[in-house]
């Protein structure tokens, strides 16, 4: 189906014009498309390898502050514990954003307000809040990175729609009927030219 040509009702010479004009903007507008989704998948990898790295450390950090907060609980029982996790406020203010990763609209999310931790706490408990600021942010980073490659990912699709369609379907007809009508209009010159030669050797007998 991509090899059919363009069906043109009254082909000229005017419309071959327009013809190869489309075709030199389809051109541009492919290769536009395609560095588009090459940055794209670039900026799908690194947000991918970013991803992974934030969760790999987040797994560390909640490994430590599980492994804090059951010491506090042998250490000083689960009363102590509730009286000191009462101590800290139990709601926080997510930021969301926007931004533009060429041309795709991703959020953005940011922790607010976070409370810094609190002196004269055990050493397990201190442990457990020097991580918080750390681990929120690392929440808030992979939200945001998985949200991206959602989006991103969609783009990606897209683009490759069109890209596909364009380097198969739309630019391959466009090149067939360029080359059919060149052909046939060729032919009609050289048909032309015979004819007027004819007609010249016949008056020149006449005369």
């Amino acid at each position: 189906m991509s090899m059919e040509i363009i069906r043109i009702p009254r082909p000229t010479r005017i419309e071959l014009l327009k013809l190869r004009k489309r075709l030199i903007l389809a051109r541009r507008f492919y290769n536009l498309l395609r560095d588009r989704e090459l940055y794209l998948l670039e900026t799908f990898r690194e947000t991918l390898k970013a991803v992974v790295e934030a969760r790999r450390r987040l797994n560390e950090l909640l490994i430590t502050a599980f492994s804090n907060y059951y010491t506090s609980l042998y250490l000083h029982g689960l009363e102590a514990v509730e009286a000191y996790s009462a101590t800290v406020p139990s709601t926080l203010k997510l930021q969301v954003g926007y931004k533009n990763v060429m041309g795709v609209w991703c959020y953005t999310y940011e922790f607010i307000d976070i409370p810094d931790p609190q002196p004269h706490l055990p050493i397990e408990f201190s442990n457990i809040q020097s991580h918080r600021r750390e681990i929120l942010e690392l929440i808030a980073k992979i939200s945001e990175y998985e949200k991206t490659l959602v989006n991103v990912g969609a783009e990606i699709r897209r683009l490759r729609r069109i890209v596909n369609m364009l380097e198969k379907v739309y630019i391959p007809r466009l090149e067939k009927t360029i080359k059919y009508l060149t052909m046939k209009f060729d032919e009609l010159s050289r048909e032309e030219v015979i004819r007027a030669i004819k007609i010249k050797r016949k008056l020149e007998v006449r005369g």
